[in-house]
C-alpha cells in the first residue's frame, strides 16, 4: 500500500509543479500582450491555451489524488489539522480565480481588451492562492 500511497504523492507533486507553472508564465506572457504585435499575439495565445490545458488536467490530478492520498495515508479528514483546512480554502480561491481568469482570457481573446486586465488579476490571485497552499501544506503535512 505505501508504494499507491508514493505514487500517489508524486503524482500529487506533478500536478503541483504542472499546474503552478502557469502561476509563473502566464503573467510572464500576459504582460507582453499590450506590445505584441497582433502575429505575436497570436502565438502568446496559442501558448496560454495550451498552458491552460496542462493547467486543467493538473487540477483534476490534484482533486483526484488528494482525498486518495487523505484517506489511504491518514485514514480520512478527522485528524485534519487547521492548516490542512487553510490549504483546502485556498484551493477553493485557486480553483475560482482559475475559471473566472480562463472565462476572462477567453472574452480577450475575442477582442475584449477590458478581459485582459481581469484575466491578469486573476492570475495573480492564482499565483499568490497557489503560494499559500505550498505554504500552508507544509505546516499541515510536514
Amino acid at each position: 500500500m505505501d508504494v499507491v500511497i508514493n505514487l500517489l504523492i508524486w503524482v500529487h507533486v506533478i500536478g503541483f509543479i504542472a499546474g503552478g507553472s502557469n502561476s509563473v508564465v502566464g503573467p510572464v506572457i500576459g504582460g507582453r500582450m499590450a506590445t505584441a504585435t497582433p502575429d505575436q499575439r497570436v502565438g502568446y495565445f496559442g501558448v496560454m491555451n495550451t498552458l491552460s490545458q496542462v493547467g486543467k488536467v493538473a487540477m483534476v490530478a490534484l482533486l483526484i489524488t488528494g482525498p486518495l492520498i487523505m484517506f489511504m495515508k491518514y485514514g480520512g479528514l478527522g485528524g485534519a489539522s487547521v492548516w490542512f483546512w487553510i490549504k483546502m480554502a485556498l484551493v477553493a480561491v485557486m480553483l475560482a480565480a482559475i475559471i473566472y481568469g480562463g472565462i476572462q482570457f477567453k472574452r480577450y481573446q475575442g477582442g475584449d481588451a477590458e478581459a485582459q486586465k481581469r484575466a491578469d488579476a486573476a492570475h495573480k490571485i492564482t499565483g499568490l492562492a497557489f503560494l499559500g497552499v505550498l505554504l500552508s501544506a507544509v505546516f499541515a503535512f510536514g
